[in-house]
């Protein structure tokens, strides 16, 4: 096969995929593609997180919009800086992941469930248990979140660290259940709280505040999971920002502002799209907690 006929072949794919995404509008045919990164894969390239956001950015910029997929959000902050992406949607760690001097541009950060733009984590133990502060779990066997989650990993050995209980202070998971020496729960803050509430050898670990809240007062079981009589607080974490939604240093600025009118107070005509997108909402971005971010990763 000629060089010819395969880049024909690929332009044709890249085409292809881009109107898999939702198809452009009849009007957008012809016009250059806006692209969105961010770490999400879907069939036929277009994330379940986007589908009810795609159209809407469709009809938003009045040109056909693709999400392109990437490892991690320093390949992202690198596509941004060099405007190969126009926009890109981040979680807290993938914006850490950009570099530092990025010069890409904040415009909304969302909103959970108690709309707020972001959410600490809670040190449990057992009601039963003797502990008293984040201090007491020296020497125990201590709960995280899945390995590297900003929250439910980092944010949580900060805390432990500010208590005064370093790493080897706590009790070491062997490999090859563990090859960092923490005892992690992959499924995330519910299996730590079911783990800490109904394991005798787990004594704390770490969840989020929005899981405490949807916890039932009572009549949590090993099947459906702990309620909040099961346990106690005995401390919390520094808060984690929500997802962010940035834009490239060399987006037509009319882009950017129509983006962020639409995120701040369009997109609530479209419920879908916050619920898709896993947030009640958007609002400005605080730049303060995504350099938080930046600082715990470096949690060692």
């Amino acid at each position: 096969m000629s060089r010819f006929v395969k880049v024909a072949l690929l332009a044709g794919g890249l085409v292809f995929a881009a109107g898999c995404q939702g198809g452009a509008r009849v009007a957008s045919i012809g016009k250059p593609a806006v692209h969105v990164g961010s770490t999400r894969i879907g069939a036929v390239l277009l994330p379940a997180e986007f589908r009810a956001l795609h159209p809407e950015l469709e009809k938003l910029f009045n040109q056909p919009v693709v999400f392109d997929p990437y490892l991690n959000g320093e390949m992202i902050g690198k596509q941004l800086d060099g405007g190969y992406v126009q926009f890109a949607v981040l979680t807290a760690r993938e914006y850490a992941e950009t570099p530092v001097d990025s010069k890409a541009e904040l415009v909304a950060g969302g909103l959970n469930s108690d709309g707020k733009p972001a959410r600490k984590g809670l040190i449990i133990t057992k009601a039963s248990s003797n502990l008293q502060s984040t201090a007491d779990c020296k020497g125990q066997r201590f709960a995280f979140g899945p390995a590297n989650d900003l929250l439910l990993d980092n944010a949580a050995r900060a805390a432990l660290e500010k208590a005064g209980v370093s790493p080897a202070d706590l009790k070491k998971e062997l490999p090859p259940l563990s090859l960092d020496g923490r005892l992690h729960c992959p499924f995330g803050a519910a299996d730590v709280a079911k783990n800490v509430a109904f394991d005798g050898g787990i004594a704390c670990g770490v969840i989020d505040e929005m899981t405490w809240s949807a916890m039932p007062a009572t009549g949590g079981s090993i099947l459906g999971g702990a309620s909040k009589d099961q346990l106690r607080v005995i401390g919390e974490t520094e808060a984690v920002a929500e997802l962010v939604v940035v834009a490239s240093p060399k987006t037509d600025p009319a882009k950017v502002q129509l983006l962020r009118e639409y995120l701040l107070s369009g997109v609530k005509s479209n419920p879908e799209v916050c619920k898709q997108m896993g947030v009640s909402g958007f609002g400005a971005p605080d730049s303060t907690l995504y350099s938080d971010a930046r600082k715990l990763t470096k949690v060692q």
